[in-house]
């Protein structure tokens, strides 16, 4: 697997990813014309199985047509596998490292579906081609999605996975974790505040079964 970041998965690199956005918003506005698309991570996966191989690369860009208040997550799927029956790689369930609200422009190539069967905002994205042909022998397919400017990321395993469809229903899973490293996909993670939020639910919960004990 190879590998991009500049910042670490999580910790003091989301705050580090909160900077980079902050900062590459003020220069836009500055400069007054949109700004190319920096890459602030990348990665390729590929998981071997006795159908053939998966492969996924992801990236991460710190504007959307040069809108720096958004970043963009992409992928490109492809590979060898199949399974009898089968239509390709025609099903991508990607999951996120928590909740993550404002997931927008979401793009897939014509006649795949959004969030028809697993992986569902805020907790993921989910991609099928029930009819058809997906990717795979017949070469690779791209997918992306934007989210605001400063979220996390993470290639650590969130259990991510892809597979076929037979007769109008899923079939051949593959858990997306690379074969060699056990790294998955680059996926989105919750924003810093976002976190906060909850802790402050959590200990706030904790405190009122506390004052009624």
């Amino acid at each position: 697997m190879r590998e991009t970041s500049v910042r670490g998965t999580l910790g003091s690199g989301t705050k580090i990813g909160m900077r980079i956005g902050l900062a590459l918003a003020a220069a836009a506005l500055a400069g007054g014309e949109p700004a190319a698309a920096l890459q602030l991570a990348a990665n390729s996966i590929t998981v071997e199985t006795p159908d053939g191989s998966v492969t996924l690369a992801s990236r991460v860009d710190d504007n959307v047509g040069g809108d720096p208040s958004r970043w963009l997550f992409s992928y490109e799927l492809g590979g060898s596998f199949d399974v009898p029956g089968g239509n390709g790689i025609s099903s991508l369930q990607l999951f996120f490292g928590g909740i993550v609200e404002d997931v927008a422009d979401r793009v897939a190539p014509a006649g795949w579906q959004l969030d028809c069967c697993f992986a569902l905002p805020p907790f993921g994205v989910g991609l099928d081609a029930p009819d058809g042909f997906g990717a795979g022998p017949n070469g690779s397919l791209q997918f992306s999605f934007s989210v605001p400017a400063g979220t996390g990321w993470t290639s650590d395993s969130q259990a991510s996975f892809a597979g076929s469809w037979v007769d109008g229903v899923p079939d051949g899973f593959v858990l997306l974790e690379d074969t060699l490293t056990g790294r998955g996909p680059i996926v989105p993670v919750p924003e810093p505040h976002s976190l906060a939020l909850v802790a402050a639910g959590v200990a706030a919960l904790a405190r009122r079964r506390a004052a009624k004990g």
